[in-house]
């Protein structure tokens, strides 16, 4: 057996290895960042999903997953060789830059090893030499960190605007209940009692029967109640955010004196960096803790995301039920948006504040904790999911096959979603109330929707992005003007499309003179349609595993007249009575009946697309 050389016998010390470790985890970091850029800009445009933060964030968390390994070899560093630390060192960095790459896991552990085991044998022979280097760079790595950390703190900017707010303005609330379909709400006839406070709220003013999301899902039906566009006049999409080109609501309120604000619990699609933030002085998104360092690293996600493949492994390494705190919930939104209003400089100024809240959104976990301590249980629908397995298959809900479901299953998913409906009403009660203790709720105008639906079985899909049928895009929609002075217990029948809240809102603030919104206002004009909306593609996690009628191509939907006008991504055309069938289980597009109203949909729709608003 041959001896090993003396580089191979270097003992490197307690503290380089620990130098070490920072230095393959922060320069390891910083190249997993440069791939991933690279993918999200050039090879594969989509969002980066990381917050404002993510580029300091990226070698933090090689830091930090580097110093595990590190701290265990200086423990063991009299029986550690400078090749077998450099190796153990090096290998995690590598693996964490290939795992931003399109490559099977076990090509990357394999890769990964080779690479490590070629750096550690020159590395290893000149241990003394690296180590010298090693601290002297990583005195200028933790110098750029820090620089490049103050640089993404500097906060935004509070703008006064070019114009003071008229005296007496009134403040404007959005509160958009994130994945909230309208069928679903005891507001609206549902048999369970799921939304008591949207009705105590409703009773106090307009409640809208037929209001329709301008698409499936959050981006750009966001998008649209924010520019009063329509979706194929927007640039945002699937990892596209919304540029400049329209003015915000937010933007055009900011210039007129309001101070503005946003509280997002959907990071994915509702961040910053999908350009929803536009206009807004202060917009909060993503949290920065340690578990969202460690979320950056490539490590991580995909461990994770294995375990999502894997339910039975995951309950047994983290437990059945997902935790809330990776997410923000109602709770937490009211909390952070009244910490806002008490600390305002200026009381006085009007405020336009923006709500996201994301409860209602898979796996339709209801948070375990409750943030005021109300004593008052959530009612349970159906029977609580309680075995094992009935918690794994909510946890890994939108990644199941959904044509092995059975009823049950669907019916488990059904009752956790209204519990989750049921919490985020009790929220907004909660906060409506408070701003009523403390005097706030007189003088604002309250637009409480949602941005799409969600389906559960119907039309035999679930989850959303994946077709513009009712369940996706009915929504709920109850708008409270001050003092009730739009009609206490109103109640408009007509479809409406989300689209016009812009163009509702300013009307109702007598701001109309040079607003750039398109549409009217739904306080003051009556009408049925057409509403438009429209969806380019289904999501790549497609929730029906390539059954989503989306995947067909892009699709467009009206509605008008109690009727509903699908064209699917193929030219096949569907045509449903709203009043009649409001599942939408019967197609009347090939009946001889349905000419006419085909041909007067075909019209709308390409009237709609020519033109900035829709003729009413």
């Amino acid at each position: 057996m041959n001896e090993p050389s003396a580089a191979e016998r270097v003992r490197p010390g307690p503290a380089s290895i620990l130098v070490w470790a920072a230095w393959f985890g922060l320069v390891g970091g910083a190249l997993e960042l440069a791939v991933f850029l690279a993918r999200c800009w050039y090879f594969d445009p989509r969002n980066v999903n990381a917050g404002r933060h993510f580029p300091w964030m990226f070698p933090a968390a090689g830091l930090l997953i580097a110093l595990g390994p590190g701290l265990v070899l200086a423990v063991a560093a009299r029986v550690v060789s400078a090749r077998v630390a450099v190796g153990a060192l090096s290998f995690p960095a590598y693996l964490g830059i290939l795992f931003r790459m399109p490559i099977a896991t076990a090509a990357c552990l394999v890769l990964a090893a080779g690479l490590a085991l070629r750096t550690a044998g020159p590395v290893g022979r000149r241990a003394a030499g690296f180590d010298g280097f090693a601290r002297k760079s990583l005195i200028v790595m933790v110098g750029l960190l820090v620089l490049v950390a103050a640089w993404c703190a500097r906060g935004r900017t509070n703008p006064r605007g070019t114009s003071p707010a008229p005296p007496g303005a009134s403040n404007v609330l959005l509160i958009v209940l994130d994945t909230v379909r309208a069928e679903s709400l005891s507001l609206y006839g549902y048999g369970r009692a799921t939304t008591p406070n949207l009705a105590r709220l409703a009773a106090r003013g307009v409640r809208f029967d037929r209001a329709f999301s301008t698409a499936p899902w959050t981006a750009p039906s966001h998008a649209s109640m924010f520019t009063g566009r329509w979706c194929h006049e927007l640039s945002i999409a699937w990892g596209r955010p919304l540029d400049g080109t329209h003015p915000t609501l937010a933007g055009y309120l900011a210039q007129r004196g309001y101070e503005t604000a946003g509280f997002v619990a959907n990071t994915t699609y509702c961040s910053a960096e999908t350009g929803l933030d536009r206009g807004f002085a202060r917009y909060d998104d993503y949290d920065l803790t340690f578990r969202a360092v460690l979320h950056c690293s490539a490590l991580v996600q995909r461990a994770l995301a294995f375990l999502d493949k894997h339910p039975a492994l995951a309950s047994a390494v983290v437990g059945d039920r997902p935790t809330s705190s990776h997410r923000k919930t109602a709770g937490r939104i009211n909390r952070d948006v009244l910490d806002w209003l008490a600390a305002r400089p200026d009381p006085a100024r009007p405020f336009f504040a923006f709500l996201n809240y994301y409860d209602a959104h898979h796996p339709y976990f209801v948070p375990d904790d409750d943030e005021e301590g109300e004593a008052v249980p959530l009612p349970h629908f159906g029977p609580p999911a309680e075995s094992a397995a009935d918690l794994r298959t909510l946890r890994a809900w939108w990644a199941l096959d959904k044509s092995r479901l059975g009823p049950r299953e669907v019916a488990l998913a059904r009752d956790a979603y209204d519990r989750c409906i049921a919490y985020l009403d009790r929220h907004v009660g909660r906060l409506l109330d408070e701003l009523e203790r403390r005097g706030v709720l007189r003088d604002t105008l309250v637009v409480v929707t949602a941005d799409h639906g969600e389906h559960l079985g119907e039309n035999g899909l679930f989850g959303h992005g994946a077709s513009l049928y009712r369940s996706e895009l009915h929504v709920p929609l109850v708008i409270l003007a001050p003092d009730g002075d739009a009609g206490a217990g109103r109640v408009e029948r007509a479809a409406v499309s989300l689209r016009d809240i812009p163009a509702t809102v300013v009307a109702r603030l007598g701001l109309t003179a040079g607003a750039p919104f398109p549409g009217r206002s739904l306080l003051l004009e009556r009408g049925d349609g057409p509403v438009l909306s429209e969806v380019a593609a289904a999501p790549e996690d497609d929730p029906n595993q390539g059954r989503s009628p989306a995947r067909l191509g892009p699709m467009t939907s009206l509605v008008a007249r109690g009727y509903h006008y699908v064209l699917n991504g193929d030219g096949r055309e569907e045509l449903f009575d709203l009043d009649a069938d409001p599942r939408e289980r019967l197609d009347l597009a090939a009946t001889p009946d349905a000419a006419p109203a085909l041909r007067q949909f075909r019209e709308a729709r390409r009237q709609a697309r020519a033109t900035d608003r829709v003729v009413h």
